[in-house]
């Protein structure tokens, strides 16, 4: 295959299996297969569609994505998504918010103690949000990437942008796509991401 193409798997419940439909690319209709556990069905698909288009399963250089046919599971799940994108946006930019008035009543002469208890956290937590602000100091913007507050704030507005397009002009499995690839494009922020709560 020259280009990446995208195979759509549609999962339905049938017993104690799951019933795929698999469509893409090359495919002149839906394939039908199934598999004990959703974890499998790329597998499964993958084998299909080098069966049907001749070629073996290392050829197939495709992105597979399951979307589940009952519409009310799907239509949860991606209020599910939405929600836990929301928060993860949330839980970065009020770290990155917390190290900068850390650093700032740092600068103000006030100790540790006091500034974890006026923000809640501990002081452990305090000296080392000042710690990874000083290293940042120090080490170039490219490297710092996600950290930096204009990064923060672009994040902010990709999701502010993305979300009502997924959530209003695209079909189902269009719109769980965006939001996977927007999860995918957060998880390396969420990572790197400093949680002041948990030294408590």
């Amino acid at each position: 295959m020259s280009e990446r193409d995208t195979y759509t798997i549609t999962a339905g419940r049938s017993g104690p299996w799951w019933a795929l439909t698999v469509c893409g690319p090359g495919l002149k209709r839906g394939y039908h297969t199934q598999v004990k556990r959703l974890e499998h069905a790329e597998e499964m698909a993958r084998d299909l569609v080098a069966t049907m288009l001749d070629v073996d399963v290392s050829e197939v250089d495709a992105d597979f994505e399951v979307t589940v046919a009952d519409e009310d599971v799907a239509t949860e799940l991606e209020a599910t998504l939405l929600a836990r994108l929301a928060a993860r946006v949330a839980k970065q930019q009020a770290a990155e918010v917390t190290q900068t008035t850390v650093a700032d009543l740092a600068r103000r002469g006030y100790v540790h103690r006091d500034i974890g208890y006026l923000l809640g956290i501990s002081h452990q937590a305090v000296g080392k949000l000042l710690h990874e602000a000083e290293r940042e100091k120090t080490t170039p913007a490219l490297i710092l990437g996600t950290r930096c507050p204009e990064h923060a704030s672009s994040r902010i507005e990709l999701l502010r942008s993305i979300l009502p397009d997924v959530a209003e002009d695209d079909p189902a499995p269009v719109r769980l796509r965006k939001l996977r690839a927007l999860r995918e494009r957060l998880r390396d922020d969420a990572g790197s991401s400093a949680d002041p709560a948990r030294g408590r």
